[in-house]
């Protein structure tokens, strides 16, 4: 009989575990970390984009004094809505941004539990997974000294993919929603962590083959669900691609080096950045003593494929992985360590499912005292993580980002367009125009730039907008559209007014954009109505019993 306890005690247990994992959050000043400002800047942008009337703005008002920056187009902003929309409302950087973290963990913690009580059917390893799966080493780093958001909001989603994993390899795939779930989700939160995540996909796929040959409908339902979950993305990665695919951007001149940032084996699991953390290893122990005895059993042979592929993406931050001869290829991944990621998803579900199985035949007494034992572990570990943290804090007034210099705050520069040889000087004129008669004042209305009393005869005006594609230029009496392209000084929009005397200019979108909004919306309304079909057909499937 599996192990299983009282809801009271769960909630009484989870909401110590969000509490703990919430500390450092308890304070009117905001949490600092190593890419904090870029992600309140990308916060405040889709705040004025707000103000502004334009949420879906996909190249950003207020980076670079309003020069513009498409963080948009190449980071997805999922999740970034809710602190956007607190912070519209007049709620505080600091607070709006407490609150997010607090969201995302409290998220992260009702995907593990329910994604591990799907697939055990028990609370008592549902449990075990959230406790292990929000107090892991990685998370809080992610959260704490990282501040990668993309990381940590993608972790939420993982477990609908790994319960989707099971789903494919053990049971037909009956509840194809959870692939589509979570692989949307992390699509949408992180671009990198996808590319993880589709490595795990494309090994489920290899082990549920069997079952696919037995029952081939099955790979018709897979082909379905990542049709749909590409096209109710497509908002995002479509026009990602195209921007790719027809213009030159930084990110190819990496500074990364993977091999000299590769650790050695003793660091995996130290507690400390970079480190996967020595809980997550020593919770792994139990499945020594429940492989033998439980061979054929689907959740252990799950929990051993998990615990393999944990330990394998450990073992690939360190020198094991040949990044001397293929990090050229990888460069994207910045860092070997980010692998940690994915390894600490795995390797909570897999140390889950073991103490579990291992605590089956004995008495309760023991699963109490296992549980105390987990939980303790993890909230000291956790404890040391916060200990070792010298980031501290910093008090973000409202008025931070209107302030040119810290609107400048991008990171890497990854998705400047190659055209930009100074970044130095981006947003240093950001009202002020160039043409091939001398400099000229412009005027900003929301995320259009307006010229007038221009001579006629200016052979092109470079506008204070970095040129992504889907810029437009019109001009401003008859309406016509004026060339424009990305040609201008310093990667500026350049547009020939061909001797108008006044234009405007703005962010308008491409074509492909709007096709990819339209099949994201057409995807995502029919999801809806098979959703509530399949609800209609439960009620009456049970009035007629």
């Amino acid at each position: 009989m599996r192990q299983n306890i009282g809801k009271p005690l769960v909630a009484v247990l989870l909401f110590i575990t969000f509490i703990y994992a919430c500390l450092p959050l308890f304070t009117v000043n905001c949490i600092n970390g190593h890419d904090i400002e870029y992600h309140l800047l990308r916060i405040e942008s889709l705040k004025a984009g707000i103000e502004a009337g334009l949420p879906f703005l996909r190249v950003n008002l207020l980076f670079f004094g309003g020069e513009g920056y498409a963080s948009s187009l190449f980071y997805p902003d999922f999740l970034l809505y809710f602190p956007a929309v607190l912070r519209a409302m007049g709620l505080s950087i600091n607070l709006s941004f407490h609150l997010f973290v607090a969201l995302s963990i409290a998220l992260g913690m009702a995907t593990s539990y329910i994604c591990m009580r799907y697939i055990s059917g028990d609370s008592f390893s549902a449990l075990l997974c959230s406790v292990i799966f929000t107090l892991c080493q990685y998370h809080l780093d992610d959260i704490y000294i990282r501040s990668a958001v993309g990381e940590y909001t993608a972790y939420i989603f993982m477990p609908l993919l790994l319960a989707g994993c099971y789903d494919l390899i053990f049971r037909d795939f009956r509840k194809p929603w959870l692939f589509g779930a979570g692989m949307a989700g992390v699509l949408l939160c992180h671009t990198l962590s996808t590319v993880f995540c589709t490595l795990i996909c494309a090994f489920s796929l290899l082990l549920a083959l069997p079952s696919i040959k037995r029952k081939p409908k099955t790979m018709i339902i897979i082909m379905a669900t990542a049709a749909l979950t590409l096209a109710a993305t497509a908002f995002y990665w479509i026009p990602m691609l195209e921007q790719v695919i027809n213009s030159r951007f930084q990110y190819g001149d990496s500074i990364f080096d993977l091999n000299y940032e590769k650790l050695l084996l003793r660091e995996v699991f130290r507690n400390k950045l970079p480190g996967l953390g020595l809980p997550l290893l020593l919770l792994q122990l139990p499945g020594l003593f429940v492989q033998g005895q439980l061979k054929q059993k689907f959740l252990v042979i799950f929990a051993d494929f998990c615990a393999a592929a944990g330990l394998l993406f450990a073992l690939c931050s360190t020198g094991f992985f040949p990044w001397a001869r293929l990090g050229r290829f990888l460069s994207f991944i910045q860092f070997p360590w980010r692998l940690f990621l994915i390894s600490s998803v795995l390797l909570s579900f897999s140390g889950a499912i073991f103490i579990a199985e291992w605590l089956k035949e004995r008495t309760a007494f023991a699963a109490e005292c296992a549980l105390i034992t987990v939980m303790g572990l993890m909230l000291i570990a956790a404890q040391f993580n916060f200990d070792g943290n010298n980031e501290g804090y910093y008090s973000y007034s409202d008025d931070y980002f209107r302030y040119e210099p810290y609107t400048e705050t991008v990171i890497g520069g990854e998705w400047l367009p190659q055209g930009v040889k100074d970044r130095g000087k981006l947003g240093k004129k950001a009202d002020t125009a160039y043409t091939d008669k001398g400099e000229i004042e412009v005027s900003r209305q929301g995320n259009r730039i307006n010229v007038e009393n221009l001579k006629g005869s200016e052979a092109y005006i470079d506008l204070p907008f970095i040129y992504y594609l889907g810029y437009g230029a019109f001009e401003a009496e008859s309406g016509r559209r004026l060339k424009a392209d990305g040609t201008g000084e310093n990667g500026r929009l350049r547009v020939y007014p061909e001797g108008a005397k006044a234009l405007t200019a703005y962010y308008t979108g491409t074509a492909l954009q709007a096709f990819a909004n339209m099949l994201s919306i057409a995807a995502s309304l029919f999801i809806l109505v098979v959703f509530l079909w399949k609800i209609h057909s439960r009620g009456t499937t049970k009035e007629l019993q």
